[in-house]
């Protein structure tokens, strides 16, 4: 256990989540945004939040409620931690944008372990930040927080608390990450989707993530860019982004292996070679601007670095 009055910073990147097909069970980090988190380790046991600065100001302050604060909650009861802790959250992720809005518990999980001296495995590191996910969408998916935990794009599987598995990307591959001056909430956005999925769209989808992950280990990039499809979620939610299916498409006129909802949406990401970033990013802002949204747009690697120590 570190001294009373030891500060330590942590960041944590944005994510896509589901990268399109895979919906609740991949998800990769993103290298031009994130959250946040400085954690000062006090007497007291009692974990407070001082002040909240950045893109979003306004958000709950109890651990109940607040991603970073249920995950620290958590870690102090399962550890027997005595200490608490106060803290402050930069926020560089906006809300209900489809970049991962629980990075701030990635960033409170990874500053928390090295405040309080704890030697926390990286399955024990993901099932506490899970209860900031848990707090902000309802459900334990870990198709956002785990990518920002770990980095680089990363496989999900198994109930509750899931395992992880890092995927190899392509070297030559790239993500065009567009953000629409819109939102979109996890929670509503899940909420609309139903429970029944046709027989011939299960093997459809089964055999595109199957594609997808062997085209990922082969660097098959004709097999990734037939295999990045959603023919189940996708379609259902299109309607709640306002020129969705136009930046899709220009993208995938301008070369993209694939484009989709970035989770939930709003912002749209497409993957490509990096040769064709530039002309894609351009592309989609185009559609976006054609349909009378202004957006914001970035090239990012997929095999961003995930959460890590600043101090």
């Amino acid at each position: 256990m570190n001294a009373t009055g030891t500060t330590v910073t942590a960041f944590a990147p944005a994510s896509v989540g589901n990268v399109g097909v895979g919906f609740d069970a991949l998800g990769h980090a993103l290298d031009f945004a994130g959250d946040r988190v400085r954690l000062t380790v006090t007497e007291e046991p009692d974990i407070r939040l001082d002040a909240i600065t950045g893109l979003t100001t306004d958000l709950p302050s109890d651990t109940t409620s607040n991603t970073a604060l249920r995950a620290l909650t958590a870690i102090q009861q399962e550890c027997g931690v005595s200490a608490g802790a106060r803290l402050t959250l930069e926020k560089g992720i906006p809300l209900g944008s489809g970049m991962g809005g629980s990075a701030a518990s990635a960033a409170a999980v990874t500053a928390a372990a090295e405040a309080w001296g704890l030697a926390l495995s990286d399955h024990e590191r993901l099932r506490f930040a899970l209860e900031g996910e848990m707090a902000a969408s309802g459900a334990l998916h870990a198709d956002n927080v785990a990518p920002s935990l770990f980095g680089g794009l990363v496989l999900c599987e198994g109930e509750g608390y899931p395992h992880v598995t890092r995927i190899p990307v392509p070297t030559d591959v790239v993500c065009v990450f567009v953000h629409p001056d819109l939102e979109v909430y996890t929670r509503s956005a899940r909420n609309m989707l139903s429970a029944q999925v046709s027989l011939s769209d299960h093997v459809s989808q089964t055999q595109a993530i199957a594609g997808f992950v062997a085209g990922c280990f082969r660097s098959d990039l004709d097999q990734i860019g037939r295999c990045l499809k959603d023919v189940i979620v996708e379609p259902q939610r299109a309607g709640l982004v306002p020129g969705f299916r136009r930046v899709q498409a220009a993208a995938m006129a301008n070369g993209a292996l694939g484009a989709s909802l970035s989770g939930s949406g709003p912002s749209i990401f497409a993957w490509c070679e990096t040769g064709r970033a530039a002309g894609i990013q351009a592309c989609m802002a185009e559609a976006f601007h054609v349909e009378g949204v202004s957006c914001s747009a970035w090239v990012s690697a997929v095999n961003a670095a995930g959460a890590r120590l600043e101090d």
